[in-house]
């Protein structure tokens, strides 16, 4: 990431299209009822490469997004942001235009989806802000597809206001919380991996190794007696590793000294451990990487480098194999 990419932010000549020289100037403390055609935040389109954060509030939850170093990061863990994210929500939001004022009674702002953002029917709370200070702040409700063009509409309240409007144009947001975050692949396939080990946490272990003739398969160890193993849950011990993917990041925990941790050796030397913290159900975990040989070692500095520091929250298809013991990987034999 570099002060080129954030400069991008700036490049807004399509929105620009239609807006004056004075718009551009002018941001006005109070909306009057009636403003049909003028753009909602005319600052953002002057003022857009000085943010320098922003946050998304709604009911389940707060995002607090920060610049540092030429970056856009996660104010509470400093886990990196998608830049395409925050252009997308800037720019999308500098398009806005009024198309016509609406209620100003609070007891109907749910109707519109405009209630406080922590309610169940509440708006997205979006804040914009620069070193001076609050830029803008306005929540997002529903759309509304009555309005021309090709986005439609959708209603908003500027914060500290009471009116309500319908605008032409959609703000731009990521569908889930972790299209906010820089993704990463941990590089390693079905067929390298050599062995998975699923341990403590007061449970009983599980312990699988790659098949000699079949690659790709894993052959589960230390099968109870008159048990036979579940093939399709044994493969699923390797998705952790072969399928990572994470909902949310959090600054790095300590976890307990018996937690569950399961153990994945792969490839020529490269060991991934994920360890559960707290709860097992809630599906956070940390992760790290380590080289048992020196072909290892470059491939898994740079794993660690995209973890190390941070607790990783798993979707549940994959928080719940930290949870199997060698009964839900086996099947009771018949007869």
């Amino acid at each position: 990431m570099n002060a080129k990419h954030l400069t991008t932010l700036a490049v807004l000549a399509a929105i620009s299209v239609g807006v004056t020289a004075w718009v551009l100037q002018t941001s006005a403390p109070t909306v009057a009822s009636d403003r049909r055609g003028e753009t909602v935040v005319p600052s953002l389109v002057a003022k857009a490469n000085d943010i320098t954060g922003l946050s998304i509030r709604d009911s389940n939850g707060s995002l607090v997004i920060e610049r540092r170093d030429n970056r856009f990061v996660a104010a509470d863990s400093g886990y990196p942001i998608k830049t395409d994210a925050v252009r997308d929500i800037v720019a999308s939001t500098a398009e806005l235009s009024f198309q016509e004022a609406r209620t100003s009674d609070p007891a109907r702002y749910g109707d519109l989806g405009l209630a406080d953002p922590e309610a169940k029917d509440g708006g997205k709370e979006i804040t914009f802000r620069t070193a001076a200070g609050e830029l803008a702040s306005l929540v997002v409700g529903r759309r509304d597809t009555t309005v021309g063009g090709p986005t439609g509409g959708v209603f908003i309240r500027v914060k500290g206001q009471p009116q309500t409007f319908l605008v032409r144009g959609d703000v731009r947001l990521p569908v889930a919380r972790s299209d906010w975050f820089v993704g990463f692949d941990l590089d390693v396939k079905r067929n390298e991996i050599k062995k998975v080990e699923l341990a403590g946490g007061g449970r009983d272990s599980i312990a699988a190794s790659a098949s000699a003739d079949k690659p790709g398969e894993l052959v589960l160890a230390d099968v109870p007696e008159n048990r036979s193993p579940d093939n399709f849950k044994v493969s699923r011990l390797a998705t952790l590793v072969e399928s990572f993917t994470f909902q949310d990041v959090r600054k790095a925990t300590k976890p307990a000294d018996d937690a569950r941790r399961l153990v994945v050796d792969a490839g020529d030397g490269l060991r991934l451990t994920f360890t559960a913290l707290g709860n097992i159900t809630d599906g956070w975990v940390q992760i790290a990487a380590e080289a048992t040989s020196d072909a290892a070692k470059d491939k898994a500095k740079l794993i660690a480098s995209k973890v190390d520091g941070y607790d990783f929250r798993l979707p549940s298809h994959q928080t719940e194999i930290l949870t199997w013991t060698i009964t839900d990987v086996t099947d009771e034999k018949k007869g």
